[in-house]
């Protein structure tokens, strides 16, 4: 498992998993004007379920979405601005293998984008959050 990024502010409380992961099982995204909160579930490399987040607040639209080991994340964009004065992630793209992509918040700022080459999936995330998210990282395994 690979850890890259963060992209977004340095506010908030760190966030991070515990236990490697293996496969994302689904992600759910609140949003508005920007990325309120993200958490997500995924299955560890024992084999137990966990539950992470939510890390940020409560404001926004709730969105869930399931992924299973055919129908992984490929790929996550976004963009990288302010909100209420404090460097954050005001929007996220995540792209499943198969299906549409899905776009939360309002794209405002520097666009960043993460695609994963060779087969690699997306795992799971580490930032930092406060009311909202503030920064965002991936793991990938490939």
């Amino acid at each position: 498992m690979t850890k890259i990024g963060t992209w977004g502010g340095e506010g908030g409380s760190e966030c991070d998993i515990d236990t490697k992961s293996s496969v994302m099982l689904s992600v759910t995204i609140r949003s508005g004007d920007t990325i309120n909160a993200i958490s997500f579930v995924y299955l560890g490399s024992d084999g137990r379920v966990y539950s992470v987040g939510p890390w940020g607040g409560t404001g926004g639209k709730q969105v869930q979405i399931f992924f299973d080991p055919t129908n992984y994340v490929e790929e996550i964009s976004g963009t990288m601005g302010t909100y209420g004065g404090n460097d954050v992630v005001p929007s996220l793209k995540i792209v499943p293998y198969k299906g549409n992509p899905n776009t939360f918040g309002i794209a405002k700022g520097t666009p960043f984008r993460i695609p994963v080459l060779d087969g690699g999936k997306i795992v799971g995330f580490f930032g930092r959050s406060s009311d909202v998210l503030d920064a965002i990282g991936l793991y990938i395994n490939n």
